[in-house]
């Protein structure tokens, strides 16, 4: 998940992310108008990173959407009521 930093020796694509985010939407004329944010992919974590209940999967899922709102919000986008 990228809301949660990676176990060493791995390392965080964050920054790769923000910086293609900042590059089709940022400024004054966005390459696209549309972004999706997978949410499938929990099963493919190890086996002690995934979320032991529906809870757990829905918290983790409310993480990833809120720093998709974050980045995009960072970049100057408004919220739609």
């Amino acid at each position: 998940p990228l809301h949660a930093p990676p176990a060493p020796p791995l390392s965080s694509t964050l920054p790769v992310l923000q910086d293609t985010l900042t590059r089709l939407v940022g400024g004054e004329r966005p390459r696209t108008r549309h972004l999706e944010v997978e949410t499938y992919t929990w099963q493919a974590l190890p086996a002690e990173l995934r979320p032991r209940s529906r809870a757990q999967l829905a918290d983790g899922i409310a993480a990833e959407l809120t720093l998709a709102r974050d980045l995009l919000t960072d970049l100057g986008l408004k919220e739609l009521p």
